[in-house]
């Protein structure tokens, strides 16, 4: 979409400029409008006008272009030549030449839009996101091109606001400020020709949802119109789908709904068209734990996930009737099936995340302390996950305070219900000793890291 946009605006340079010329004489001014450039000399004129007559041949057109700067290095019309120059070689698909032809433009004139719109796209495109923002900035504060009419500069503006705003909301992402990409990206996809651009809507949703706290009404939206946007991309849209339905699940309380929420999303054009209902509130981690233990009534059968979220939830009760069940014996907290993942390792010891939502988070919950330490070359790098099984026998473990968002202080949280710990629902790092990577029967082999969880809805971290 932004290559069709830039292409859209270089062609308007290449046109404004040469139909002024066509009707211009020798000493005459290079448009209608007073006051502009004008080529005195008749040979200049003659070479440029010869230069711009081989619109049919992009690289014809480029080399002609070339001869005459080359020519006339300090020719009134340098920076109109120039613009040409890159629309030409935009047109042969020569990259590298239209950056470097960019590049000479702002050399001539810095506040050049369409120079610094080229260098937008391609930084972006390229990965520079920083770069891009850096013109984009530039770009949006660039003054009106002379001769340029009202309403083509109203057209080309439109243009210019998917670009400029664009790379800066999508920087701005990258550095996880999350308002000034919320804001950018949402001037970007305004443009009606720029709404369902899958590469400003996906970002947008992301920036809604990543935000703390959260806007779901407005992330889920843009959520569910990047999914459908993805249409033909199967890998890309599946992606899309279940980085979306994360966050409805945690707003939502389920999967209910999520379908319709797609459809009406596809042809609506706003947020403000759909209500995404929230959940109810959830039982606090101290409650739940109670929950999962009257579902679970024989602690050997319960979930692997479900023993460290009792263990975590702050009611000491249920925790240690988990405790007297798993102090003591070996427990695998990963298999080839359902893998942990690194968190940080020494030779002597892994902090690994083995359930969904830690894994997610990025967050250790278990602490595996080996039996013997590992070759330096063994050692996994933090971020792979772990191959094979990994076992270790429960030693002790330690219910973690939640992630400080700063929304509410202590003396402000609800109290907690009899037998709950204060500021809990932060998790928990289980540690265990005499680990190995290893196949091996533990004295009880428990449910998987991911599998067999309680089908009650958790509440939300």
């Amino acid at each position: 979409m932004k290559k069709l946009l830039v292409m859209s605006l270089l062609a308007f340079a290449a046109y404004g400029f040469a139909q002024d010329s066509q009707s211009a004489q020798p000493g005459q001014t290079t448009s209608a409008q007073p006051q502009q450039k004008t080529i005195k000399d008749p040979a200049e004129y003659n070479a440029y006008m010869s230069a711009i007559s081989s619109k049919d041949n992009p690289a014809t057109e480029a080399q002609a272009l070339e001869a005459f700067l080359q020519q006339y290095p300090n020719t009134v019309v340098k920076e109109e030549t120039l613009e040409q120059l890159m629309a030409a070689y935009q047109k042969a698909n020569n990259a590298q030449r239209t950056i470097d032809a960019a590049n000479r433009l702002l050399q001539a004139n810095p506040n050049n839009i369409r120079g610094l719109a080229l260098l937008t796209v391609f930084s972006r495109d390229q990965g520079g996101f920083a770069d891009a923002a850096k013109y984009a900035q530039r770009g949006l504060q660039a003054p009106r091109p002379d001769g340029v009419s009202d309403a083509d500069w109203a057209n080309l503006q439109n243009s210019l606001k998917v670009i400029f705003n664009g790379a800066i909301g999508m920087n701005a992402l990258q550095q996880k400020d999350y308002l000034t990409a919320q804001k950018a990206l949402s001037a970007a996809v305004s443009v009606p020709q720029n709404a369902n651009n899958l590469n400003d809507v996906y970002p947008l949703a992301t920036a809604y949802l990543q935000a703390n706290p959260p806007d779901y009404q407005n992330g889920l939206f843009w959520g569910a119109k990047a999914v459908d946007l993805a249409q033909g991309n199967a890998a890309a849209q599946q992606q899309i789908d279940k980085f979306a339905q994360y966050y409805y699940k945690k707003y939502h309380g389920g999967l209910d709904g999520w379908d319709q929420v797609k459809a009406q999303a596809a042809t609506a054009k706003s947020p403000d068209e759909i209500k995404i209902d929230k959940a109810p509130p959830p039982p606090t981690p101290c409650e739940f734990a109670d929950t999962i233990m009257k579902s679970n009534p024989d602690v050997s059968q319960m979930a692997y996930g479900d023993w460290l979220f009792v263990l975590g939830s702050g009611n000491q009760k249920d925790a240690d009737q988990v405790w007297a069940f798993l102090n003591g014996k070996l427990i695998p907290v990963s298999s080839s099936a359902h893998p942990a993942k690194v968190i940080g390792a020494t030779p002597e010891e892994l902090q690994l995340a083995t359930t969904d939502d830690d894994i997610h988070d990025n967050k250790a919950d278990v602490t595996l302390k080996m039996e013997t330490p590992l070759p330096a070359a063994k050692v996994p790098q933090p971020g792979s996950m772990l191959v094979g099984t990994w076992l270790g026998k429960a030693t002790s473990y330690t219910p973690l305070p939640p992630a400080q968002t700063g929304a509410t202080t202590p003396a402000q949280q609800p109290p907690q219900p009899a037998g709950c710990l204060p500021s809990t629902g932060g998790g928990v790092m289980l540690t265990l000793t005499e680990g190995a990577n290893k196949s091996a029967t533990p004295a009880h082999k428990p449910a998987p890291a991911h599998h067999g969880a309680t089908t009650h809805r958790k509440p939300a971290a």
